[in-house]
């Protein structure tokens, strides 16, 4: 029996077993790499609970795609990618329109060249801009009111003459095509920016 010598088997032999769907086999496997994978997901994620669901999640994908094992050139290599991609969009799906707002409003001062993990806040203040660029007319004019001249949601209702719930619906909005933009064409700034509020 597989678990009677699991000494006795080179990582290859491990991998084939792994790929011919043996439970204990894949049991071996996680606990040789889930500790690899967990200091991975301290290190993108800052928190315990968090990179554990990581390993879990990780570890459900080795498992759906057992059949490839045999035919990689590097597991721990794979396994670290496959790692980096989840954890990747883990911290894309942490990113809070709380978080959104705290960019959208970082003051000029800023303003720096970047080292390490600090973020690039011209490149990202430029970006947007862009965003804001394409939003319609009305949610341009309410979120630059609220953003630019830093007045509040009842302040801009009564300076348009529309309601306050209308004004809040406008920059729930705008802030949700912003947060989808930068998602789409500028993730790596999202990424930059939530790793250096963490660190």
């Amino acid at each position: 029996m597989f678990l009677n010598q699991p000494e006795g088997y080179t990582e290859q032999e491990l991998l084939e077993k792994v790929a011919g769907g043996n439970e204990s086999a894949f049991k071996l496997l996680y606990e040789k790499y889930a500790g690899k994978v967990y200091t991975m997901g301290m290190n993108y994620l800052k928190s315990p609970f968090l990179a554990q669901d990581a390993v879990q999640e990780v570890f459900v994908k080795v498992w759906k795609n057992r059949e490839q094992l045999t035919t990689l050139n590097s597991f721990p290599a794979w396994l670290t990618t496959i790692s980096r991609n989840q954890l990747i969009n883990d911290l894309q799906s942490l990113i809070p329109m709380e978080s959104l707002e705290a960019i959208s409003s970082e003051d000029s001062g800023h303003h720096q060249t970047t080292t390490g993990n600090e973020i690039d806040y011209r490149e990202l203040e430029k970006a947007i801009k862009i965003g804001i660029s394409t939003f319609s007319p009305r949610q341009q004019q309410i979120y630059l009111l609220s953003r630019e001249k830093g007045l509040s949601h009842k302040q801009i209702a009564s300076q348009l003459n529309i309601s306050y719930d209308m004004v809040r619906e406008h920059m729930s909005n705008a802030l949700k095509n912003l947060r989808k933009f930068l998602e789409n064409h500028y993730t790596h700034l999202l990424l930059l920016w939530l790793i250096s509020r963490y660190n």
